[in-house]
Order: structure tokens, then C-alpha cells, then sequence
């Protein structure tokens, strides 16, 4: 059997395709440096890089079936890495942007100048947010309460709910869904 390291790219994922781990493995050595530093350039998060790298690997893994022989193996593997950034930047723009309309239009909008009436609405809009939070499950909530009020990285929510960084993160993508859907439910979003 020829040194792994002597092969192609393409050699590698035929022979990882007729079972030879040790072939993923020096792909694997090969790419995984060039893929994490090209997803930093999408995000700077070290949390996110490694989420989005192991993203882009298990998509690797998942669809090697279906790469074409015939093309370059980089190309294809950076394709994937680059669609996985564009999904989490995507992601992280639509929780932000919900976060970032609620905190200004239920918190902000609470000003002095405000009428008595619309005091009165600003109250009933940040309480029917505050119900929808504590209406979230215990394993939501803690997470959405840790990231949102506390600002706390996913790795420090991580260890705190004694829970993976991607578990945090799915948890948190819930309960933001959960919370919209209640406000659009009062007509509030």
C-alpha cells in the first residue's frame, strides 16, 4: 500500500469510499487547517469556527458518496465549508435582527415622553415578552436567559448546562422561535 501522504486528494476519497479510514484521516490532516482559517474569515467567533468546521466535516462525511471522481476534491470540500459559513452567518442575522427589534421597540420605546396610553402599551408589549421567556421551558430559557440578558459565549453556556456548545446553540435558535411565535400569535411582531 503506496504512503498515504504521497497521494492525491482523489486517490484518498476512493480509497476512504472502499472503507480505508486512515484515507479520511490524512484528508482530514490535510484540509482541516485551510478550512478552519477560511472560515474565519467568515466569522472571527472561535465558537462558530469550530461549530461551522465540524458542520462543513459532517457534511463531508455524510455526502462523499456523491462526489464527482472527476473533479478537484479541494474544491468541492471548500464549497461545502463556504455554504456552511453562509448558513450560520444567515442564522445568526435573523436571531439578531428578532433580538435586536424587540430590545428597541418593547424596551426602548419606554421613554419619559411617552403618553400615559402609550406607557400603558409598552407595559402590556414587555410583559407579554416576559411571559413568553418565562414560558419557555427550563432548558430553553436558561440558555436564551445566559446568551441574551448575560451576553455569555456558547462555550460558557456550555459548561454552565453541563451541555454541548451545539446543543446550546440549538437550544437558544428554539426558544428564539418559540418567543417570536408567541408575539406574532398577540399580533406584537
Amino acid at each position: 500500500m503506496p504512503e498515504l501522504n504521497l497521494l492525491s486528494d482523489e486517490d484518498l476519497v476512493g480509497l476512504y469510499k472502499e472503507g480505508d479510514e486512515k484515507a479520511f484521516n490524512e484528508l482530514y490532516r490535510r484540509f482541516a487547517p485551510r478550512l478552519k482559517r477560511l472560515i474565519y474569515f467568515y466569522s472571527s467567533n472561535a465558537d462558530e469556527v469550530n461549530d461551522i468546521f465540524h458542520e462543513s466535516i459532517i457534511r463531508v462525511v455524510k455526502h462523499i458518496d456523491g462526489f464527482d471522481m472527476s473533479k478537484a476534491f479541494s474544491s468541492w470540500i471548500y464549497q461545502i465549508a463556504v455554504n456552511c459559513c453562509k448558513n450560520q452567518i444567515k442564522k445568526n442575522r435573523r436571531q439578531n435582527d428578532l433580538i435586536e427589534k424587540e430590545k428597541f421597540r418593547i424596551v426602548d420605546r419606554n421613554t419619559d415622553n411617552d403618553s400615559p396610553d402609550m406607557k400603558l402599551i409598552n407595559d402590556l408589549e414587555m410583559k407579554e415578552f416576559n411571559t413568553a421567556v418565562n414560558g419557555l421551558k427550563d432548558k430553553f430559557k436558561d440558555v436564551f436567559l445566559l446568551r441574551f440578558d448575560q451576553k455569555m459565549m456558547y462555550s460558557e453556556i456550555s459548561e454552565i448546562l453541563n451541555c454541548s456548545e451545539r446543543t446550546a446553540k440549538w437550544r437558544m435558535e428554539k426558544a428564539v422561535e418559540i418567543i417570536a411565535r408567541q408575539l406574532r400569535d398577540k399580533g406584537l411582531v
